[in-house]
């Protein structure tokens, strides 16, 4: 893929507040792009659930980068805004083997932008490293030491979200034109009972995983308030893991920054630091 440094007219950012839209709103301006930082709570103000604010955030911008809305979106009135925006290319964060979780969000959305007019790049990622010191996982291991999944010895190619904000960056500077997507992974392949090892070795902490079955984790995931919906998708997603389904690594860090990807104990490092 070949870059162009010099990129006409605004980006926008969506969830530019997030964890990859921070780093690729600072990468680009760090590098003297426009970018319009788009959320609910920015300067630019943009809401999924509200279309008023879609015309102002994207009108006269060039590309766009879209971390997607929680839920199964009708993406037909936002393609339409992009479209008449005169956006030239979208960078869309979906996900591993999109229609893994069943949801329709990730797949709905690869399948909505590639029959667009609007040139795409979808990035692919691994679950994320940072899960287990400030998100899903650390809920549990910051209450009580444990981290009980329905994920068996299940490995998984955990990636630092910095990493994914590097290619995404890339591809929005792509000269190169076409609907592609492109897979990224960590660097290795880790059970959860040897990365939270790796936590516990770094951060000091006595840590442990504790492998259940997928009944109790329902149980006990609605007890701690996860909305149903989102149970479900997690279910369908442990028990690809489960069932060895993500053993694999994908190059696109590599391929697309010229280095390796950062290692798990690397980034649980960083973040607790």
């Amino acid at each position: 893929m070949n870059v162009d440094g010099h990129v006409g007219g605004p980006t926008v950012v969506l969830g530019s507040s997030g964890q990859t839209g921070r780093g690729v709103a600072d990468a680009l301006e760090a590098h003297g792009h426009n970018v319009r930082r788009a959320s609910r709570r920015s300067q630019w103000v943009f809401d999924w659930e509200d279309d008023r604010t879609w015309a102002p955030v994207l009108t006269g911008a060039h590309r766009i980068y879209v971390v997607l809305p929680e839920r199964r979106f009708d993406w037909e009135g936002f393609l339409g805004a992009v479209s008449s925006s005169g956006i030239e290319r979208a960078v869309v964060l979906t996900a591993r083997n999109p229609g893994a979780s069943g949801d329709g969000v990730a797949d709905g959305a690869e399948r909505a932008f590639s029959e667009s007019s609007v040139d795409s790049t979808f990035i692919r990622p691994s679950w994320f490293s940072q899960n287990f010191i400030a998100g899903l996982f650390s809920r549990q291991l910051d209450t009580g030491g444990e981290l009980r999944l329905p994920v068996g010895d299940g490995k998984e190619p955990f990636i630092d979200y910095r990493d994914i904000s590097d290619v995404a960056v890339h591809a929005l500077l792509a000269q190169d034109s076409g609907t592609r997507s492109i897979e990224v992974s960590g660097p290795e392949l880790l059970s959860f009972d040897e990365a939270v090892s790796i936590v516990g070795d770094v951060t000091g902490r006595e840590l442990s995983y504790v492998p259940i079955g997928l009944d109790e984790w329902r149980d006990e995931a609605q007890h701690m308030g996860i909305p149903g919906p989102f149970v479900d998708a997690l279910a369908n997603l442990f028990q690809a893991i489960a069932e060895h389904r993500d053993e694999y690594l994908s190059p696109g860090v590599v391929e697309h920054t010229g280095r390796a990807p950062r290692s798990f104990r690397q980034t649980i490092a960083d973040m607790s630091a």
